[in-house]
């Protein structure tokens, strides 16, 4: 903490300087209170800094999987055509869960990121 240099006490009422350690009414007026101020003083170091981060977001296709997921979406309609019956449900989930699996991994979002301090 800083070192107090100057220290000044005024009545409120009437302004006159009193001791700072008075308590009391003013010597002057007769009436209570007081300012006090003081006078310190400080130093402040400050450092700075500079940080940066890049992101780089794209989509990473796998082709084949790509290929199998787009293929089970368009033709298991028409499949659902030919097989009916519990076969056809039995079929149908299948597809589904092959198409569930294949999904996240035919794309892929990849995001890079790069830091920096200059």
């Amino acid at each position: 903490m800083g070192e107090v240099t100057e220290r000044k006490a005024n009545c409120v009422h009437c302004g006159i300087d009193i001791p700072v350690e008075h308590s009391g009414p003013c010597p002057s007026c007769g009436k209570e209170g007081k300012t006090v101020k003081l006078t310190l003083h400080e130093s402040i170091t400050i450092h700075s800094s500079l940080s940066w981060e890049t992101r780089k977001e794209y989509y990473q296709k796998h082709k084949g999987a790509l290929l199998v997921v787009v293929a089970i979406t368009v033709l298991s309609p028409f499949l659902g055509l030919v097989i009916v019956g519990p076969i056809g449900v039995v079929v149908g989930l299948a597809l589904g869960g092959i198409s569930y699996y294949l999904g996240p991994i035919a794309t892929i979002k990849v995001i890079e990121k790069t830091k920096g301090h200059a």
